[in-house]
């Protein structure tokens, strides 16, 4: 589907559209988690398909929220970031660990 007739669709075909295109993607992964489909591309395709119809509901929803009047008020303050919790377990000394020495070969006399 190009984009362009992704633009034409109303709000509700659209949603429409990603509840059907979302339900054939889970069968089709699934057809592929069972047994190799014939295209496994056709995963990658129906995946973006789904994407591109979920980026234009998106944006269509994003002047709709700008336009709002909560929108326009100041951003929430960010909070502080709370302290790291102490490690449970003891920092390496760093030493590496280095094997024994091989035993020496007993030689026949």
């Amino acid at each position: 589907m190009e984009y362009e007739e992704i633009k034409k669709l109303t709000d509700a075909e659209l949603a429409e559209k990603i509840a059907g295109e979302r339900t054939m993607f889970g069968k089709l992964k699934l057809q592929h988690g069972v047994s190799p489909i014939e295209n496994p591309m056709r995963v990658r395709a129906q995946r973006k398909l789904v994407a591109r119809l979920l980026t234009e509901l998106n944006a269509r929803k994003k002047p709709a929220a700008l336009a709002s009047p909560k929108a326009a008020a100041a951003p929430a303050p960010v909070k502080a970031a709370a302290p790291k919790a102490a490690a449970t377990r003891s920092k390496s000394t760093g030493a590496k660990k280095t094997k024994a020495a091989p035993a020496e070969k007993k030689t026949k006399k």
